[in-house]
């Protein structure tokens, strides 16, 4: 099994840091020179990416670049038959996302998007009340990322409204710069999303509203707290690993169609 990571930065390096604990060989792909001797010389590295394609047989890549090169990397990757996973955004334009996973299905391979969260202590675990009516979420950020706190905030937050509730529809959007108000409604209830950069604090909360009572999320100390007081403690399995491993053994295009969703949506206000 070899794996490979495009972009050896910030979340790059946590990609390279679990191949090592997994125990994967790893190819790290990076046009920074610099940057790739920041590690072990026992990783293979290149600066040319189709150098990379070309020279080792890739069994699973994964790309951690600007949003805006994510598909055309990815693309160059799945014509040579490798499976390809891209961090979020994958793309700013749905229809070339969904050009890709059309793409990817032909020829028998496997796209898909990073769904982090996903793989929580706090989704993992979570026993979801049927009678959830509302759902207020708060992910309140110190720092900013790469477009805007909609599409780098909010994303990890529909998505996992996709994973839970199903058919994803926003229906409001207001844009206060540095914050973002989302209102929206699933297939099975209603919810109010805010996000924001540069925060004077980090609030990351799901507030489950139902008949018998609210079921918070706690997402900084990724806990869960039911109507009744009992709460489910992180139980400390590491999430990026989780899902590097899940993508590995049991691929699927279902994030790759929650992304298309999700990204239609986004188009509405954007």
């Amino acid at each position: 099994m070899k794996v490979g990571i495009v972009g050896t930065g910030n979340m790059g390096s946590h990609y390279v840091r679990k191949f090592d604990i997994l125990g994967y060989e790893a190819v790290l792909i990076d046009k920074d020179a610099e940057r790739l001797k920041k590690f072990s010389d026992k990783f293979k590295k290149y600066t040319d990416f189709e150098e990379a394609l070309k020279n080792e047989q890739i069994d699973f890549l994964f790309i951690a670049t600007d949003p805006n090169s994510h598909i055309p990397l990815a693309k160059k990757a799945l014509e040579r038959d490798i499976n390809v996973m891209v961090e979020k955004p994958p793309s700013l334009n749905p229809s070339q996302l969904e050009e890709t996973i059309k793409f990817a299905e032909k020829r028998n391979i496997y796209f898909g998007v990073s769904e982090i969260e996903l793989r929580s202590n706090s989704i993992r675990n979570l026993k979801k009340n049927k009678h959830i009516e509302k759902v207020e979420a708060y992910r309140l950020n110190l720092k900013s990322g790469y477009i805007n706190p909609f599409y780098d905030l909010a994303w990890h937050d529909l998505y996992i409204f996709e994973y839970l509730f199903g058919n994803v529809k926003i229906e409001k959007v207001v844009d206060k710069g540095n914050v973002f108000e989302i209102l929206g409604k699933t297939k099975e209830n209603n919810f109010f999303l805010k996000v924001a950069w540069n925060n004077p604090y980090i609030r990351r909360e799901w507030i489950l509203k139902g008949k018998e009572g609210d079921t918070v999320l706690d997402l900084v100390k990724d806990r869960i707290i039911y109507p009744d007081g009992k709460i489910k403690e992180n139980d400390n399995i590491d999430k990026l690993e989780l899902m590097i491993k899940d993508f590995i053994q049991n691929p699927s295009f279902d994030s790759a169609y929650r992304a298309l969703n999700i990204l239609k949506e986004f188009k509405k206000f954007s």
